[in-house]
């Protein structure tokens, strides 16, 4: 038993580290803010300028688009002290959540059912797309699914007053990323009601002593929020378009008595809202197509986050808790249900992939009870090793994940972790290197283009964190011999210098010169004119990128990164 969970284990680290300095290409805004604030926060015990981190420190430069929750970037203060700031050895704390849940779906499920459906469980979430792409990731719900699960664990684990060591679990989950927020009082009344419904008489007193607590804790916590500079994301809470909608319906109605009854604000907000929340549970969404808004940083090409496999043996696995222990039933469902609270509250697009935080370890472990109900059923017939093929089956649709993550993704999806970003880094680094010449860029966004720029060359390091944080309090994205601007100098062509100017930008218009390139069609995304780098080498339209060794960006020489990177202009 112990050897299989070994073997387990040893899979799962090995499919979230292999080729990770490859996979994914780049780094998506809210994940180089919660990594770079790391280092910021080791270094200076303040954060960078232009993020804010709930209601811990202070605001200076641009917050827009960097305001997290409280405690993520300090989750990754030890890991950064002991293996250094780096790509990318700063997503091991990501890693290591992912690889805890796995853990403790195979301890949750031995509990509450055996050893072997335990070893299913386990075996299922190392596979779990949900947990491979975001340990693999940077985002903040996975340290959130990692506490609160760990919270529920310790709730039928511990015996009597021991039971309330899940309280900073709980508290931790909370802290650990916004949308969570909503779902921590939920998830504790939600474990009330099991330790009732499963007749665990010794732990109601001590977690009805945890609601109170996180109760009282709550009423401390939301009064300094709505204060603070993070009190914007409340606005997320509030639906901006029910009186038009309701405007909009009356107007195309028949008159009648009963049209203010039936259409309103109150039913237009429920409406809204039921649709926001229910849409997480549409079999398409979880096992087919995956995140429904246009968010490549989210979730792979044609691939939910759970397999279409999934379906059937979710189905079976709630037939099993039904037939042998509908205490448990229930109390699965309960917390399942908790996971469409965030998506209710929260109208802010529909990012179920990220908001749910438990639901897909959840729902992993009924997949892998089901697979234990096949196993259970036909084990002392002519069919008893028919839940071989089901695994086997299981295997094949995680191999197509595989070739949808590592061969499809870094190209179909690289704009979602702005690989443009990361090339454009290394341009500058080779060009200054060789050129010594000053370099402009001109940017939609130049704080997260500095931010990238910064982490890629191993610029934001101990003896110049303070000096760049001065700048950066001031909205100035200026290092060494480069400077990023958001507005169109007036002399675009009037000296050699040169200038790297992002293709959204009306100025960029009419200009000639060499491009860094999407590879997945060739659009140029930033033109760059007076280049002094790669005009020579420059020989194609578009980048053709076909092996993974081509994603080793920063290692490649200065004649393969122009050859392979570096276009002519093709709009």
């Amino acid at each position: 038993m112990k050897i299989w969970l070994l073997l387990i284990l040893i899979l799962a680290i090995l499919v979230r580290i292999v080729f990770l300095n490859k996979i994914p290409p780049g780094i998506a805004n809210d994940e180089i803010n919660i990594i770079i604030n790391a280092q910021s926060l080791l270094n200076t015990a303040h954060n960078i300028p232009g993020v804010i981190t709930g209601i811990l420190g202070s605001q200076t430069g641009d917050p827009g688009g960097g305001i997290h929750s409280e405690i993520s970037s300090y989750l990754l203060i030890p890991f950064i002290a002991l293996f250094g700031f780096s790509w990318p050895v700063v997503k091991l704390p990501f890693i290591f959540a992912s690889i805890g849940i796995v853990l403790i779906s195979y301890l949750l499920v031995k509990k509450l059912v055996n050893k072997d459906a335990a070893l299913f469980a386990a075996f299922f979430a190392s596979i779990n797309p949900w947990l491979i792409f975001f340990a693999r990731s940077a985002y903040e719900s996975i340290f959130s699914a990692f506490f609160y699960l760990l919270a529920i664990y310790i709730i039928f684990s511990f015996k009597k007053w021991k039971i309330l060591w899940s309280i900073p679990f709980f508290i931790l989950g909370f802290l650990s990323y916004f949308s969570a927020k909503t779902l921590m009082v939920p998830l504790s009344l939600a474990a009330l009601m099991a330790v009732k419904l499963l007749g665990l008489k010794d732990s109601v007193k001590p977690v009805l002593l945890i609601n109170v607590i996180l109760l009282i804790f709550l009423s401390f916590y939301y009064p300094i929020l709505i204060k603070n500079p993070a009190g914007v994301r409340f606005n997320e809470l509030k639906n901006q378009t029910t009186k038009s909608l309701v405007d909009t319906k009356r107007t195309l109605s028949l008159d009648s008595p009963i049209n203010s009854f039936y259409e309103n604000k109150l039913v237009e907000e429920l409406r809204v809202r039921l649709q926001a929340s229910l849409g997480l549970i549409s079999a398409t969404y979880l096992f087919v197509n995956g995140q429904p808004e246009n968010i490549p940083s989210l979730n792979t090409d044609s691939h939910g986050p759970l397999y279409l496999i999934d379906l059937p043996l979710i189905i079976l696995g709630f037939f099993f808790l039904i037939k042998t222990n509908q205490k448990l039933f229930f109390t699965l469902l309960g917390f399942i249900s908790v996971t469409l609270i965030p998506n209710f509250l929260n109208l802010a697009g529909t990012t179920y992939t990220i908001r749910t935080v438990i639901l897909f370890p959840l729902l992993t472990i009924i997949s892998a009870l089901g697979i234990y109900y096949i196993k259970s059923v036909f084990s002392h017939t002519f069919f008893s090793k028919i839940y071989v093929i089901v695994l086997i089956m299981y295997i094949l649709f995680f191999g197509n994940f595989i070739f949808e993550y590592f061969m499809r993704l870094p190209i179909d999806k690289n704009e979602g972790w702005f690989l443009s970003d990361r090339l454009l880094s290394r341009y500058i680094n080779l060009s200054i290197k060789k050129e010594n010449s000053d370099i402009t860029v001109v940017s939609p966004s130049p704080k997260f283009t500095m931010y990238r720029y910064l982490f890629y060359n191993n610029l934001y390091n101990s003896s110049s964190i303070q000096s760049i944080n001065n700048k950066l309090s001031t909205r100035d994205y200026s290092v060494g011999r480069v400077k990023i601007i958001n507005d169109c100098p007036g002399d675009l062509l009037t000296n050699n210098k040169t200038l790297i100017i992002d293709t959204s930008l009306k100025c960029s218009k009419d200009l000639k010169g060499s491009a860094i390139a999407s590879p997945k069609d060739g659009r140029a995304q930033y033109i760059i004119t007076n280049d002094k780098l790669c005009h020579l080498l420059v020989n194609r339209h578009y980048p053709l990128i076909k092996n993974l060794s081509e994603l080793d960006i920063e290692h490649l020489s200065d004649q393969e990164f122009c050859q392979k990177y570096i276009t002519n202009i093709l709009f």
